[in-house]
């Protein structure tokens, strides 16, 4: 690519595709580890009321581990391709409303609302210091 605006747009959808498909993955080994207890009904508003008081901690953590693990490998990806943090800070902005959004679905604990809210970030930090050497100066 030699447009560098073509390659931090492929950089930034690269990250966010890698990063959704990372949080789904482990979202999935934690559904298959800890799945919802028999008979809850996601279509009903009473379960979903109650979802977080009959699923696990581990479940919980699970996806909050999804979240960051996600955003880090995205914003790994972006980084790798663009060479340039900005793009990184995309994704994980992109992780951490994709989260928030999540959690407004139906209630979730404070601590994962604030979760998915910081640890994406946290995340580009942990890349940013993991692929300093492929970051150029702008």
């Amino acid at each position: 690519m030699t447009s560098p605006a073509v390659r931090n747009v492929v950089a930034t959808i690269a990250g966010i595709v890698v990063a959704v498909t990372v949080v789904f993955v482990i979202e999935g080994i934690g559904h298959a580890l800890f799945p919802p207890p028999p008979g809850l009904d996601l279509a009903a508003a009473e379960d979903r009321e109650r979802l977080m008081e009959l699923i696990p901690t581990g479940a919980k953590v699970a996806v909050v581990a999804g979240w960051f693990l996600g955003a880090l490998a995205g914003a790994c990806t972006a980084i790798a391709a663009s060479r340039r943090v900005l793009m990184a800070w995309i994704v994980g902005l992109a992780i951490a409303l994709a989260g928030v959004w999540t959690t407004q679905m139906f209630p979730h604990p404070d601590w994962m609302l604030a979760s998915a809210a910081v640890l994406p970030l946290v995340a580009v930090l942990v890349a940013k210091r993991l692929m300093a050497g492929r970051i150029v100066a702008a």
